[in-house]
């Protein structure tokens, strides 16, 4: 019996996604076991998450933001001024891409 010399059809978007998702099922499958019977740790209420350093740049940061947003926000525009910018959505083509 003689085989066929074709190459397979390639596959479709949708048929690549369905198989990419199943495998991706497949290897994280055995593992899901173990993720739920471990017990779950808890941090307490009042624990730290940052390092002393790394809290005092966050609220140097914050504090900066405050003082900028205070300025923009106490400048006064004469009525009638015109928006910076408008928004406004692009049509989309139709038709073949």
């Amino acid at each position: 019996m003689k085989k066929s010399t074709k190459s397979p059809a390639p596959l479709s978007r949708r048929r690549f996604v369905a198989l990419m998702a199943a495998g991706s099922a497949a290897l994280i499958a055995p593992g899901a076991g173990a993720v739920a019977t471990a017990p779950a740790k808890r941090r307490a209420a009042g624990a730290a998450t940052l390092a002393p350093v790394d809290r005092k740049e966050l609220l140097r940061q914050q504090a900066a933001t405050q003082a900028t947003l205070q300025v923009i926000r106490g400048h006064a525009m004469p009525p009638g001024t015109e928006m910076a910018s408008v928004f406004a959505p692009i049509k989309t083509r139709r038709g073949n891409r």
